[in-house]
C-alpha cells in the first residue's frame, strides 16, 4: 500500500498545475511510472502471492502507456490522462482481493506465510554436497 500511496503523491508533486498539463509527454510521471514498476517487481520477488505478479503487469502496461504521446506528439491532452491514469483502479482491486483472500487464509490456517526466505534458501544452496 505504500507504494501506492508513495506513488500518488510524487506524481502529485511532478505534475505541474498549468492548462498545457498532459499536452506534453509527462516526463516526471514516467519517472515516477518506472521506480513504482522497479519498487512493485522487488516486492514480487520476495513475496509468495500471484497478486503481486498481477501489479508488475498492470504497471508495465501503466508504463508502456506513456508511448503513444512519444509517437503521437499531438495526442489529446485528456486521452493521455486517461490512459496513463486507468490502470491505477483495476491495480487497487488487485491488492484489496490479494489482502481479502490473506484475511480468509489467516483465519482459516492461523497462519499465512506471506514472504519467501531467501536466505535459508542460499543456505541450503552452498552446502549441497
Amino acid at each position: 500500500m505504500m507504494i501506492f500511496i508513495i506513488g500518488v503523491g510524487t506524481t502529485f508533486i511532478a505534475t505541474p498545475l498549468s492548462a498545457d498539463r498532459y499536452a506534453q509527454l509527462e516526463i516526471g510521471i514516467l519517472v515516477i511510472d518506472m521506480v513504482i514498476l522497479l519498487a512493485f517487481v522487488m516486492l514480487a520477488l520476495s513475496a509468495e502471492r500471484y497478486w503481486t505478479l498481477w501489479i508488475c503487469a498492470m504497471q508495465v502496461v501503466q508504463v508502456l502507456s506513456h508511448i503513444p504521446k512519444m509517437i503521437i506528439p499531438e495526442l489529446l491532452p485528456q486521452a493521455y490522462y486517461i490512459v496513463i491514469a486507468i490502470w491505477v483502479y483495476p491495480m487497487l482491486l488487485t491488492l484489496a482481493i490479494g489482502t481479502y483472500r490473506h484475511r480468509q487464509r489467516l483465519r482459516q490456517f492461523g497462519v499465512d506465510k506471506s514472504w519467501s526466505d531467501f536466505s535459508s534458501s542460499r543456505k541450503s544452496m552452498t552446502h549441497q554436497p
